[in-house]
C-alpha cells in the first residue's frame, strides 16, 4: 500500500481547492469577530471572573496535593477529584465519575456496557463518539429515524432487546428527543438506555440538572453521559449511573489516559457552583434562542424545520460545501463567526452552518446575524441569475 499516494489523492479530490477542508471550507478570513455564534459556551462562563480567580489561587497556592499526571484508576478517596464526584453525584441523584472529555465518557460507557453481537439501537443523528466505542466492541448497530420512537420499536421487534442510545438535544438541529416515548419503548422491551445530555445539562431544570430531571425520568435511564465542554465551559466529561465503579474499571479511556489535573477539578467545582445559581442566565438564553430561531426561519432553511424550540442550536442547511464555505466567509468578513459542519459530522449530502447563541447575545445581535444571512442569500441568487 502506498500511503503517500492515498494522502495525495485525498487532498486532490476532497475539495475543489485541493487544500483540504480546514483551509478550503472551515477557514475564517477574519481574526476579529464581534458576534460569536459558533461555540458551545451557552451560559458565557468561559472567562467568568470568580472561576478564573479560584483557578489562579489554586495554581499559586497548591501545596497540599502534588498535581500528578497519571491514570484516573490511581485516584484515592482523599483526592479533590473523588470528593467532587461524590458531591455532584449526590446533587444529581446518581453515582458519577469524571472522564477526560465527553468523547471519552461516551466511548468508555460503550466499552463497559456492550458485548460482541449485542443489538444496539441508535438515533440517526447520534454523536460519532458512540460509534467509535461500538465499533471496538463489535456490536450490531441498528439506526432508527431521528426522534421516531415508533421506528425504534419496529427495529427492536425485529432484532430483539438490547441497548438504546439517544441524545436529549441534538447538536446539529437543536431538536429535543421524545424522552418519554423512548423510555416507554425501553421498558416495554426490557432494554438498557443511554441518554447523552451534553447540550441540555446546565441549561434546563432546577439548578441546571438537565432535561431528564425536568421530565422526572432520571431513574428510568441506565447511563447519562455529558460533555462538560458545553454549558460548563471546561474540557471534561461526566457519566451518571449506579454502576459508576463498574464503568470506571471497564472503560479503556479511563484506564489508559491520564485523568483530570487538580486545576481542572477546581474549575469544575467553581463553575458548578455558578451554574446552580444561574437561573437568570438560563432565562436569558431561552429568550434569545427562541427569538433567534424565529428570525432565522424567516431567511434560511433551518434543519428539521424547527420553529419554536427553545434551544440555543440553530442549524442552517446548505446545498453543498462550496455554498457553506461561501456563507461562512461572508459572515466572517462581517465580524460574525458561526460553525461549518461537514462530513463526518453531517451527512456528505447535507452540510450545515450551525449557529449557537449564548445568554449574553443581544436581540440586536441576533437580528444582525439573520439579516447578514438574508443579504448573502440575495447576493447569491443575483450572482447565479447573472451567470444564466
Amino acid at each position: 500500500m502506498d500511503h503517500d499516494k492515498r494522502v495525495d489523492k485525498y487532498f486532490a479530490t476532497r475539495t475543489k481547492g485541493q487544500n483540504g477542508v480546514l483551509k478550503d471550507i472551515l477557514w475564517a478570513p477574519n481574526n476579529s469577530h464581534t458576534i460569536m455564534v459558533g461555540d458551545n459556551d451557552y451560559l458565557n462562563l468561559v472567562h467568568h471572573r470568580e472561576v478564573l480567580t479560584k483557578q489562579a489561587e489554586d495554581l499559586m497556592n497548591c501545596t497540599v496535593y502534588r498535581d500528578t499526571v497519571k491514570s484516573s484508576v490511581f485516584l484515592s478517596d482523599f483526592d479533590p477529584h473523588t470528593a467532587l464526584e461524590q458531591d455532584v453525584g449526590a446533587w444529581y441523584g446518581k453515582g458519577c465519575y469524571f472522564a477526560q472529555s465527553g468523547y471519552a465518557a461516551n466511548v468508555g460507557v460503550m466499552h463497559a456496557v456492550c458485548t460482541p453481537g449485542m443489538h444496539v439501537y441508535v438515533d440517526t443523528f447520534l454523536h460519532m463518539s458512540f460509534y467509535d466505542g461500538l465499533a471496538s466492541r463489535r456490536a450490531k448497530v441498528h439506526a432508527f429515524k431521528t426522534n421516531d420512537a415508533a421506528d425504534l420499536e419496529k427495529k427492536i421487534a425485529k432484532y430483539g432487546p438490547g441497548l438504546i442510545i439517544v441524545e436529549s438535544v441534538y447538536s446539529t438541529s437543536g431538536a429535543f428527543a421524545p424522552l418519554e416515548d423512548i423510555v416507554r419503548v425501553k421498558k416495554a422491551h426490557n432494554c438498557l438506555l443511554v441518554v447523552d445530555e451534553s447540550h441540555s445539562f446546565g441549561l434546563f431544570g432546577t439548578e441546571g440538572r438537565g432535561l431528564l430531571h425536568v421530565k422526572g425520568l432520571v431513574n428510568d435511564v441506565d447511563y447519562v453521559t455529558v460533555s462538560l465542554a458545553k454549558a460548563y465551559a471546561t474540557r471534561a466529561g461526566l457519566v451518571f449511573t449506579k454502576h459508576a465503579l463498574y464503568v470506571k474499571e471497564n472503560s479503556y479511556p479511563y484506564i489508559f489516559s491520564s485523568g483530570l489535573v487538580q486545576n481542572d477539578i477546581v474549575r469544575l467545582r467553581a463553575i458548578w457552583e455558578v451554574i446552580k445559581a444561574a437561573d437568570d442566565r438560563r432565562e436569558r438564553l431561552i429568550n434569545v434562542a427562541t427569538f433567534f430561531r424565529s428570525e432565522m426561519n424567516k431567511v434560511a432553511k433551518v434543519v428539521g424545520g424547527l420553529k419554536n424550540t427553545p434551544c440555543a442550536i440553530v442549524g442552517v442547511l446548505m446545498k453543498d460545501e462550496e455554498q457553506l464555505a461561501s456563507l461562512h466567509r461572508f459572515l466572517s468578513n462581517k465580524g460574525i463567526l458561526a460553525a461549518p459542519f461537514i462530513a463526518p459530522a453531517t451527512s456528505p449530502d447535507f452540510p450545515i452552518l450551525r449557529f449557537t447563541v449564548h445568554c449574553d447575545i443581544s436581540m440586536k445581535d441576533a437580528v444582525v446575524v439573520t439579516q447578514a444571512v438574508k443579504e448573502w442569500t440575495l447576493q447569491s441568487k443575483a450572482s447565479a441569475k447573472a451567470k444564466l
